[in-house]
């Protein structure tokens, strides 16, 4: 019974690192700032004609690409994350009894 317990305590503890570390170490879409080769000559041919420079004028627009699907997804994974959140905190109350115990 406690090799089983443990299995289990461990199984959910990578999970929930795996999770908890992929969900910050995923930049790839939130990385705003980049400029793009056009973007940049259109800066350095606007910089030599002496034209107003304005940030907005170089960055793309974000494009949206949500859709139900996505939507559902992000609710379902959410979902999912607060369930683990708790069910972690109901058995690390519980060993935290045992071991009190």
């Amino acid at each position: 019974m406690n090799k089983t317990i443990k299995i289990i305590m461990i199984f959910l503890t990578v999970f929930f690192l795996s999770l908890y570390f992929g969900k910050y170490s995923s930049n790839y879409y939130n990385n705003k700032k980049i400029l793009t080769d056009e973007a940049i000559k259109k800066y350095e041919k606007d910089l030599k004609e002496g034209k107003k420079i304005q940030l907005n004028n170089y960055i793309e627009k974000e494009k949206d690409y949500s859709n139900t699907i996505s939507k559902l997804g992000i609710k379902t994974s959410e979902i999912i994350e607060k369930t683990f959140t708790k069910s972690l905190k109901i058995v690390m109350k519980y060993l935290e009894k045992i071991d009190n115990e």
